[in-house]
């Protein structure tokens, strides 16, 4: 069986990335697939923020107050 046909990148690589992409090549395709699968993982995962659904959010709601007055809060915080 043949080995697939190594398509080119949709744009030219740069320059300071063809050293990874040579040790990448020098890897078995076993191990090559992981590395990427890899690096793919930490770069979704990197800049996640914690979520809350809008019934937790709700449920909160008695317990965090939200909004309020910036006017009345100014005027506590200076007047006391």
């Amino acid at each position: 069986m043949a080995s697939p046909k190594a398509t080119l990148p949709a744009k030219p690589l740069p320059d300071e990335l063809r050293p990874l992409a040579a040790e990448l090549a020098k890897l078995p395709e076993q191990d090559r697939e992981m590395v990427i699968s890899a690096a793919r993982a930490a770069n979704t995962t990197r800049h996640r923020y914690p979520t809350m659904s809008w019934a937790s959010l709700t449920s909160a709601k008695g317990i965090v107050r939200f909004g309020g007055n910036a006017v009345e809060d100014s005027d506590a915080l200076y007047d006391g």
